[in-house]
């Protein structure tokens, strides 16, 4: 399945503090080669759309990992508007020139390193999101090494 719709607005927290992913409404099932070709009749969130998705309407786990990306912004920049400068127009032209979203100063260097991968213009070279997971939890156990948890 491919979400195509992954931004804060579709994020619920429970009680628990425990994120899930809503609003599966663009949400679609791919072939064989993991790829859904959309057409043009539905209206797509375009700030949240990857290169190829843009250019092609192609969609892909890579794809949903770019949109994770414009997720992450959302979350560390306080909830802001990704690309609130920049009209929809002109979104293409910026990304294809290699300009990526500025996250806020004290964002930690290996997260906006991470971000540069998550939005490289070609998708192949984009981690998978099992590859992600396994990143974050990588950070995570650095970050709370000194709590001094036992394993």
């Amino acid at each position: 399945m491919i979400h195509r719709d992954l931004a804060a607005r579709n994020i619920l927290l429970t009680d628990d503090y425990v994120a899930k992913i809503s609003d599966f409404g663009l949400c679609c099932t791919c072939d064989d080669t993991l790829i859904y070709q959309a057409s043009r009749r539905k209206k797509l969130p375009l700030k949240w759309l990857s290169i190829e998705a843009l250019t092609e309407r192609k969609f892909s786990e890579k794809s949903d990992v770019w949109s994770l990306g414009v997720l992450i912004y959302e979350i560390l920049s306080g909830g802001k508007v990704p690309y609130v400068t920049i009209d929809n127009d002109e979104l293409l032209k910026f990304l294809q020139e290699g300009n990526r979203l500025k996250c806020p100063e004290d964002t930690p260097e290996e997260i906006n390193e991470l971000l540069l991968q998550i939005w490289d213009q070609e998708p192949e070279n984009r981690p998978n999101f099992e590859e992600l997971v396994e990143k974050f939890r990588d950070m995570l156990n650095v970050a709370t090494k000194s709590y001094g948890y036992l394993s």
